[in-house]
């Protein structure tokens, strides 16, 4: 199961993503999914219904007697996701930007930090973009549409086509939601693949009509797309156009050899112990003298439970060990030397 996340930015976190993200209504229900449980038994029935040996999958399926419909307009109408369209077009603008000829150089500046781009294949034609190479706007996108918008397995780098759905997004490009949800549903369903996704979609498609199931087997979302995650995942160092309070920095390098005639640093010192007070030194006295007692208590139990001449008496150890006083030696005038 290719496992859906939710998203959870607030104020004043990559305002950018979460201003893109709240314009889209992809904060509505595509990556706010009010059941976080997931009916396995549900969703591999769905598929398996779904599939259609003849041609092409159907948009439509029944499942235990409920008619549930995944064609664009009822996608769009269950995720609040309206298709956009600019005055005098029949297509929204990102379906209008995959039908003109992909510009690499524009890709690249949109979603690669400075100096990075495509890896070309052993052709000499642009083959992917590896994740260290993205900025970070453009790696918290990938993980939305790793798992909420064309799931896939794969997510150490952008194929080609990966990378213009992302730059429809960076670009704020308005598309058709869910004629693109629609085609991948459609396309797993037909695909050799044994990998399933949009599983928490259908699970609430499936209940929204009332689809009843005794199933115990559930699953839970993905981890949430939160601030945390974004620091630990998709927070790229070298993209200076993002400050992430509390990542991890990449350790800077020094610019050339210091010197030789320079002035050398100053030598690192050890901080000096404070001198013990006057009432460190009573702590230390009561302590010593507890001890000291305590070492006649145990001569008077030897002597009492096996009498020797060589174990000392009380008073023996009294005149050997002196107590030197109410204050000890170790109480010195603050104005001696140490």
């Amino acid at each position: 199961m290719l496992v859906e996340r939710k998203v959870e930015i607030y104020q004043t976190e990559l305002d950018e993503f979460k201003a893109e993200l709240e314009r889209r209504n992809f904060h509505k229900r595509l990556t706010n999914l009010a059941d976080n449980s997931i009916n396995l038994a549900l969703v591999k029935e769905f598929y398996a219904n779904l599939y259609s040996p003849e041609g092409p999958s159907p948009k439509q399926v029944k499942i235990r007697g409920h008619l549930i419909k995944i064609d664009a307009n009822n996608l769009n109408t269950f995720l609040e996701t309206p298709v956009v369209l600019a005055e005098g077009e029949s297509l929204p603008t990102y379906s209008r930007y995959c039908r003109m000829p992909t510009d690499i150089r524009e890709i690249e500046a949109a979603l690669c930090i400075p100096g990075r781009g495509f890896v070309l294949n052993v052709e000499g034609h642009p083959g992917k973009i590896l994740k260290k190479d993205l900025t970070t706007l453009a790696q918290v996108w990938s993980v939305l549409s790793y798992s909420n918008l064309a799931p896939t397995s794969h997510t150490l780098d952008l194929t080609l086509d990966r990378a213009r759905l992302i730059f429809g997004l960076v670009s704020q490009l308005d598309m058709n939601v869910g004629a693109l949800i629609s085609g991948q549903i459609t396309s797993m369903a037909q695909s050799n693949s044994s990998r399933l996704g949009f599983p928490a979609l259908i699970t609430a498609l499936c209940r929204s009509r009332g689809v009843a199931s005794d199933s115990l087997v559930f699953k839970c979302l993905s981890p949430v797309i939160n601030l945390a995650y974004i620091r630990k995942n998709c927070w790229n160092p070298a993209d200076l156009t993002v400050t992430i309070r509390g990542a991890r920095r990449a350790r800077a390098r020094p610019a050339k050899a210091p010197s030789t005639s320079a002035a050398p640093p100053p030598a690192r010192t050890l901080a000096t112990p404070s001198t013990p007070s006057f009432v460190d030194f009573q702590h230390l006295e009561a302590m010593l003298r507890s001890i000291h007692q305590g070492q006649i208590v145990l001569l008077q139990i030897l002597q009492l439970v096996a009498p020797s001449d060589s174990i000392p008496s009380a008073e023996q150890f009294n005149e050997w060990v002196v107590w030197p006083g109410t204050h000890p030696l170790l109480h010195r005038d603050s104005a001696s030397p140490l």
